[in-house]
């Protein structure tokens, strides 16, 4: 399966699956997030997403996928993609801010266009960024580049969403101004991206549905589909410590289960040294925990999850890997951890 062109495109195939499709929020441009029930009738609900940074394409595929591959009695949700507007691209947020078509051939032409079209707010050797309406438009990631000092340049952005150009030249499903990446300024003036606020009353739309849609179905396990740039066509999976004892074993099990199945697939593991980052620790080659309170941002999804529900786990996929590798890798996470997960109640 490649990737979808956009989430109408997605919607209409999910649609047309036979499956309930059920439409949970809509973002501010109108593009709906849909979730979709499948799966059997025993509780507690197996959750799958995807799609919070909208580069990561092969996560969505692989999600929907898994609304017929994935053979359980469990009821099964599946949100395919929660970041509608990232999904349909940045030329389509640009031409819906703006009002009309953008005369765009490339990313190369952005930085002109923006100050042309845009309110300038912040003017930097490496960076351009501008307001249209609500929205703010930027030449370059903008995440981890202010500090407290730069609370004035981060004034005028506070509350908004500000669109990133997909960045990745040579990655399918992730083409230039094919896909948005989304940040979000807090009112506090922290720069995130979409897939934070799960423990915060300030969120978006798409956030809050989710949020609805867990407590709705109470998961006894749940994941998110991410892919990684660093990691060039390898893989590791992101566990989170839990509530009890019980719990981190039924975790660290599913863990186990997985890596053996990834690996005899085939994949590749980071390199012994690796670690994501400081807020993780090593449990065996592949499987990295994730410590939310010492990462000191606001909880993601997988964080919250395990927080309120059940067991977590997040993928990275290498997105140098094929498209179709990595749609697999995610469909095999998934299938090996439930049936960890469903021979170990």
């Amino acid at each position: 399966m490649h990737s979808f062109q956009n989430n109408n495109k997605l919607v209409s195939h999910l649609e047309a699956s036979g499956h309930e499709v059920r439409r949970i929020a809509r973002a501010p441009d109108g593009s709906p997030v849909v979730a979709v029930r499948a799966g059997g009738a025993r509780e507690p609900a197996i959750f799958i997403s995807a799609g919070s940074h909208s580069t990561e394409q092969a996560g969505v595929s692989a999600a929907v996928q898994l609304i017929d591959a994935l053979q359980t009695e469990h009821q099964v949700w599946v949100i395919p993609t929660r970041d509608p507007m990232g999904m349909n691209g940045y030329r389509h947020v640009l031409e819906w801010a703006l009002g009309e078509p953008a005369d765009l051939a490339s990313r190369d032409d952005l930085e002109g266009f923006l100050r042309a079209r845009g309110e300038v707010v912040i003017d930097e050797e490496d960076v351009v960024v501008a307001t249209i309406n609500e929205f703010a438009f930027t030449t370059r990631n903008l995440l981890g580049r202010f500090k407290e000092s730069d609370a004035a340049l981060v004034e005028p952005l506070k509350g908004r969403r500000i669109f990133v150009p997909s960045g990745h030249e040579d990655v399918a499903g992730a083409a230039p101004l094919e896909r948005a990446y989304t940040l979000i300024v807090s009112p506090q003036g922290d720069v995130l991206h979409v897939n934070r606020f799960h423990d915060t009353a300030w969120a978006p739309a798409e956030v809050h549905a989710t949020r609805r849609l867990l407590a709705e179905i109470q998961p006894g396990i749940c994941f998110d589909l991410h892919e990684a740039m660093g990691i060039q066509d390898r893989y590791w999976l992101s566990a989170r410590k839990q509530r009890t004892g019980d719990l981190d074993e039924q975790e660290a099990h599913a863990a186990t289960a997985v890596i053996e199945r990834i690996a005899a697939w085939g994949a590749r593991f980071p390199e012994d040294e690796y670690l994501p980052g400081k807020f993780f620790t090593k449990s065996q080659p592949g499987v990295f925990w994730l410590d939310a309170l010492v990462r000191g941002e606001g909880l993601n999804l997988m964080d919250y999850a395990a927080r309120e529900y059940g067991i977590a786990f997040g993928t990275e996929m290498g997105m140098f890997g094929t498209f179709d590798d990595r749609v697999a890798m995610g469909m095999l996470t998934v299938q090996a951890a439930v049936e960890a997960w469903e021979a170990n109640r």
